[in-house]
Parts: C-alpha cells; sequence; structure tokens
C-alpha cells in the first residue's frame, strides 16, 4: 500500500484514484477514511455527506457502483456513519455541485475541489407594526 499514496484529504483521495482509473485505490482511501472516523467523539452527518459525494462521484467515473464498491468497507464505520452511507447510496439527487465539488481539468489531469456551496439567505420582511 506504500505506493497508493493514501492521505487524510478526500480530495487527494478521489483525485488520486480517478487520474489512475484505480477503484483499488478509492477502496482503499475510503477504508482509510472510515478508520478515521472511529475515534471521532462528534459528528454531523451533513458533514459526512460532503465527503461521501466525491467518493460516490469518483466510483461512478470509474464505471462501478459506488454502493457495491464502498459498501463493505463502509461496514466498519461507527454505526451513524453505517446510516448516513446506506441513506445516501439510495439517494437520486446527488450532484458534485450540489455538495460543493468540482472537477476541473489541469496539467497533471482531472482534479476534484470543494468549495462550500454558496447560500443565500430568506430575504426577511420588515414587521408590519
Amino acid at each position: 500500500m506504500a505506493d497508493r499514496q493514501l492521505t487524510t484529504r478526500v480530495d487527494s483521495t478521489v483525485t488520486a484514484a480517478l487520474r489512475r482509473n484505480d477503484s483499488t485505490m478509492l477502496v482503499d482511501g475510503f477504508g482509510a477514511h472510515v478508520s478515521r472516523l472511529r475515534g471521532q467523539v462528534s459528528w454531523d452527518s451533513r458533514d459526512e455527506m460532503l465527503s461521501l459525494a466525491a467518493f460516490f462521484d469518483c466510483a461512478r467515473r470509474l464505471s462501478e457502483d459506488p454502493a457495491a464498491l464502498l459498501g463493505p468497507s463502509s461496514r466498519a464505520g461507527p454505526d451513524w456513519f453505517v446510516e448516513t452511507f446506506d441513506a445516501f447510496a439510495k439517494r437520486t439527487d446527488v450532484t458534485l455541485s450540489a455538495f460543493g465539488w468540482s472537477v476541473i481539468e489541469t496539467p497533471e489531469g482531472p482534479e476534484y475541489r470543494f468549495a462550500w456551496p454558496r447560500w443565500d439567505p430568506p430575504k426577511r420582511r420588515p414587521r408590519e407594526a
């Protein structure tokens, strides 16, 4: 695994797997991601969905079914993560941009980039007296 370049950053992991067209590298990186979650004291499943969006997108770009490819590794995570993974795998509305991701072309090849999704707060109307 020394040559697999596993990183703690999701963007680096999915970028490397996509550039090498290597689903094994994606599974290894996802497994490392899941193992880090086991030690997490607090969590927010919405934060984790940001990461899952990139992993799922990369699996699809590698012509793999994300749930089938990554599902076995997800089982090593804490219960909250397994539930989040299973619910996420059933969603049909997931796009990279909805979760703040994009894939750009660089001289080195495709690269995943993350930027927090833009959110415009609702306009408040003045209270009537």
